[in-house]
């Protein structure tokens, strides 16, 4: 006979994981708006000095080996295809969609501790921080690097438009 410790958690356990079904089924429906890069949010802190501190932990190093959900029909997330403002805008939007799926993620936790011990309760806020950080700090460390070149795609644009000879004030 399995355990109320058993029991309990195998009970979070699904609860956790039908949720993630809910958010992946859910989510591509939900407006590109309630993930737009400018809502605070979504933003760079000063502590993640634009990115830099995601370089320090060498995210780069070890993002490609975590798998990548990728519906079918949507866009690749391992590379860039084109350098179209469009299309770098789309990938913005698109990694502030994966953070706030990670991120609801973890909070789905934390509604488990109103019926599960705290012992157990860490456990399990322990199991879900572990596998959902590593891909929000991706996302973070993505996002400021296609803002970057998503804003040099801009100005490519911009100065095409003009026949290259129109440059925008920097300021």
């Amino acid at each position: 006979m399995f355990s109320m410790f058993d029991q309990l958690f195998w009970f979070n356990f699904m609860l956790y994981w039908a949720g993630t079904v809910v958010r992946i089924v859910i989510d591509p429906y939900l407006p590109a708006s309630w993930f737009d890069p400018e809502r605070p949010v979504y933003r760079t802190r000063n502590w993640e000095e634009h990115g830099r501190i995601y370089r320090r932990l060498q995210i780069d190093r070890w993002k490609d080996r975590l798998p990548a959900f990728t519906r079918r029909g949507s866009m690749s997330k391992k590379r860039l295809l084109t350098s179209d403002p469009e299309y770098l805008g789309e990938f913005v939007v698109a990694t502030c969609r994966a953070e706030s799926h990670h991120v609801r993620a973890v909070l789905s936790v934390v509604v488990m501790k109103l019926w599960t011990p705290l012992p157990s309760w860490l456990f399990v806020f322990a199991i879900a921080l572990t596998g959902n950080l590593p891909f929000i700090l991706i996302q973070r460390y993505n996002r400021p690097r296609l803002q970057r070149a998503l804003e040099a795609a801009r100005r490519r644009s911009v100065g095409e438009l003009y026949g290259g000879s129109w440059q925008p004030n920097p300021a």
